[in-house]
């Protein structure tokens, strides 16, 4: 069985929430049972809801900024956390106005949620290592972004070690038995009388490597960090005829964003935070420009999802 990571839109909308697109909100979902929320607009306790996740299940939330389409859902979120009963501990990764916010309204309503909140504070360029086991690796990373003045983009990154080759080991002539729980935790073994290497029966996996930009003009920084990413979920609030309107307002078009993915060597593209005054055919050009730059590009919607996955 392969190792997979599925990114569920729940809110694919912009500043103004529409009945078709919420305010933004991403889900992360991998292998191995982590579950990681990207912004948490207003309504993401019903998202969540609608796409079969509990608030409870989260491990990790990352907000992007502190502007209200971002962070309103935030404090009903972990409400509704503690009146599940929540126990453990919950990891919160945003920029300081954004932690302040959380424990000022916490403050505010006289709120004791009964479980620790983790705050790591996200400014300029850092990282946080969610988990690590025989090997793999969860990274979270931030960097600037290009809307306010400290507005951050996330980097997930999953680092894999390498998986055993059924194929080389039947070339070998060994058939798999108590002895690989020591291959793998050890880097070798005696197998039938031989020593045996790690790498003689594995193969190295590419690491997934997953960018969400939450609101960003175009931005040298996020051209960078999507280099070869496996998915890179852009801004993409408005078409090309109103790129005056998206710059002055710390935003990208549907072209800004194929842009940054075809010079980056994105392997799929997805545009998101879709300005309110777009729907039906309107929608559909945004898509129709990207494509003429980045063909392997998708325009979100509420409920859509994207998995990646290695061998």
């Amino acid at each position: 069985m392969g190792v997979w990571v599925k990114a569920t839109v729940l809110g694919s909308g912009g500043s103004v929430p529409t009945r078709e697109r919420r305010a933004p909100a991403i889900a992360v979902t991998d292998w191995a049972g982590h579950n990681i929320l990207l912004d948490a607009g207003e309504g993401v306790q019903v998202s969540m809801q609608r796409a079969g996740m509990s608030p409870s299940s989260l491990d990790l939330v990352a907000v992007t900024h502190n502007h209200g389409d971002h962070v309103n859902g935030l404090p009903g979120l972990l409400q509704s956390m503690y009146v599940n009963d929540r126990e453990r501990p919950l990891t919160l990764i945003a920029p300081p106005p954004v932690i302040d916010f959380v424990f000022e309204v916490l403050e505010a309503t006289e709120t004791r949620i009964g479980f620790r909140i983790d705050a790591v504070k996200a400014k300029g360029w850092g990282h946080h290592t969610l988990w690590r086991r025989g090997g793999d690796e969860l990274r979270i990373k931030w960097l600037p972004s290009c809307h306010t003045r400290e507005s951050v983009a996330f980097l997930l990154e999953w680092r894999l070690r390498p998986r055993l080759d059924p194929g080389r080991l039947e070339r070998l002539g060994v058939k798999p038995g108590a002895w690989l729980r020591e291959l793998i935790e050890k880097g070798e073994a005696t197998v039938e009388g031989r020593r045996l290497r790690l790498e003689e029966v594995s193969i190295n996996v590419d690491p997934i490597r997953i960018l969400y930009t939450g609101d960003t003009g175009p931005c040298t920084s996020i051209l960078q960090a999507a280099a070869g990413v496996d998915l890179l979920i852009h801004d993409s609030t408005y078409t090309s005829a109103r790129r005056r309107e998206a710059l002055e307002r710390g935003h990208s078009t549907s072209l800004d964003a194929a842009m940054i993915a075809r010079r980056a060597g994105a392997r799929v593209l997805v545009l998101a935070h879709i300005s309110a005054r777009y729907s039906g055919w309107e929608a559909l050009e945004m898509l129709r420009e990207a494509r003429r730059i980045h063909g392997a590009t998708i325009l979100a919607w509420d409920g859509a999802t994207v998995e990646v996955s290695r061998p």
